[in-house]
């Protein structure tokens, strides 16, 4: 028997999918230099060791994929396919490697079935939108990805509800304003992922702070292990 289960998508989605993660972990070993350069400047510079928060910290991550570790992303599908959500968000689009496994997640939930569904994702990154919306199409499911290009403080303010299911996987200081944006859109019992959270306490307090509130919106726990992934759930 294997240790693990099998991956959970359609062989041609699968196929995609475990390509990418491949380069994404190819990417991540080769990248390790000049993160910790990065690093060290932003210590040197800036007083801090988040490298994300300066102009070549960003510049540095601006074509490196950071896609979700695979188990997140097989997980991330088994519950929208469980609670068969149709509408999703996703603040990080980068590549679309997570995109897939969402959109998989809907084109799957509405077949057969009436009414439409659709991953909305925002990606500030003009070049990944690009290569996002080429992986969606190669994965066969780029009929059911809408991906935005631009500050999501402005591409998801249109967003309509309600929302079944939100994946927050991106630039730190936006995490909160895309939760902030969408949690009056999501329908009660709704799921918010959140990747990191452990490895980045620090610098994730407001949003913990938010969604961990006693007598605010959500429900949280946090799942320990590769950085660490809050989910909260809409009450």
């Amino acid at each position: 028997m294997e240790k693990v289960a099998k991956r959970p998508l359609e062989p041609r989605a699968q196929a995609v999918v475990d390509r990418l993660h491949s380069a994404s972990k190819q990417q991540l070993l080769k990248s390790v230099p000049g993160m910790v350069g990065s690093m060290v400047r932003s210590r040197v510079k800036d007083g801090t060791w988040d490298s994300t928060f300066t102009p070549d910290g960003k510049k540095f991550l601006s074509d490196k994929m950071v896609a979700l570790a695979p188990a997140k992303a097989a997980l991330a599908y088994q519950l929208c396919r469980a609670s068969g959500a149709r509408r999703i968000v996703e603040a990080g689009t980068s590549f679309g490697v997570s995109t897939i496994y969402l959109a998989s997640a809907v084109a799957e939930n509405v077949d057969g079935a009436e009414g439409e569904g659709v991953v909305i994702g925002t990606e500030h990154e003009p070049s990944k939108v690009e290569i996002a919306r080429r992986h969606l199409d190669e994965a066969g499911v780029g009929a059911f990805a809408d991906v935005r290009e631009g500050d999501l403080r402005q591409t998801l303010l249109d967003v309509e509800g309600p929302i079944d299911f939100m994946l927050v996987d991106i630039w730190i200081p936006m995490a909160l304003p895309a939760l902030e944006i969408i949690a009056p859109k999501l329908r009660p019992g709704a799921l918010v992922f959140c990747d990191n959270v452990v490895g980045a306490h620090a610098q994730y307090r407001d949003y913990l702070e938010y969604v961990r509130d006693p007598g605010g919106d959500f429900a949280s726990v946090t799942i320990p292990g590769t950085g660490g992934l809050e989910v909260s759930r809409k009450r």
